[in-house]
């Protein structure tokens, strides 16, 4: 199965997009071959497209057609997709966290993650800033703050009003 990139790259010229749309526009029976090699540059010019759009999953020959191949795309994306390696991703949809969890491990995956995600070491956050970058991630901003300041990955200074990194080791 192609890779994603080798579709979007067989697509990027022109003349082999127009035969791919000649093609995907006959439906399901395809195109006669004389057709598909008789578009712009004719000849060896389009002999070469057609073989690009082969090679790439998008068409096939089928006999005297030519026809489209739509599962190629998801085929391509489902072979190629990263492995979830660290358990904590499988929490993260649309880069918000969709639940808290309970596994203390986890967790501690979780807050290291938005920490290193929205605060920089060194420098230093006003509670309404950190509230306003935990609220792009988690429903309950408030809470989220102070798991973060209980489990050790921010400090907050006396009166409640600094936020920095903490230093971990």
């Amino acid at each position: 199965m192609p890779h994603p990139a080798q579709i979007v790259s067989a697509l990027a010229d022109p003349d082999r997009l127009a035969l791919y749309a000649r093609v995907v526009a006959a439906g399901p029976g395809g195109l006669p071959r004389e057709r598909a090699g008789s578009g712009e540059g004719g000849g060896a010019g389009a002999r070469k497209s057609l073989a690009r759009l082969v090679r790439a999953g998008l068409v096939r020959e089928e006999g005297d057609r030519v026809v489209s191949v739509p599962e190629v795309y998801a085929a391509a994306l489902e072979e190629h997709r990263p492995a979830v390696r660290d358990p904590a991703d499988a929490l993260f949809r649309d880069g918000r966290l969709s639940s808290l969890p309970v596994r203390q491990e986890l967790r501690e995956r979780v807050f290291a993650r938005i920490t290193e995600r929205f605060f920089a070491p060194g420098m230093k956050y006003t509670e309404k800033q950190v509230n306003a970058a935990l609220r792009s991630c988690y429903d309950d901003p408030s809470s989220m703050r102070r798991h973060l300041v209980d489990e050790g990955y921010l400090t907050r200074d006396a009166e409640g009003s600094e936020y920095r990194v903490a230093e971990r080791g």
